[in-house]
């Protein structure tokens, strides 16, 4: 079981990219934290300890759009 600790300012859709590589792996992520989505909703509060799924992600459910500041 991998486990990280939150930063100011995470939120599920954040943690999913930076961990997972996809923000809509979201919900995979709060699957396997269930007790923190109904106490924080969406914003995470600093230093709570996170679960992180061991998922190998389809390649088709990878987003290969980039996000206009990070195209080369």
């Amino acid at each position: 079981m991998i486990v990280t600790t939150s930063k100011y300012g995470d939120r599920w859709d954040l943690l999913a990219y930076d961990l997972l590589g996809d923000a809509a792996l979201a919900p995979e992520l709060m699957a396997v934290n269930p007790e923190l989505v109904t106490l924080y909703q969406n914003h995470i509060p600093e230093g709570v300890e996170i679960v992180i799924p061991e998922i190998v992600a389809p390649a088709e459910r990878i987003t290969q759009i980039k996000a206009p500041w990070k195209k080369d």
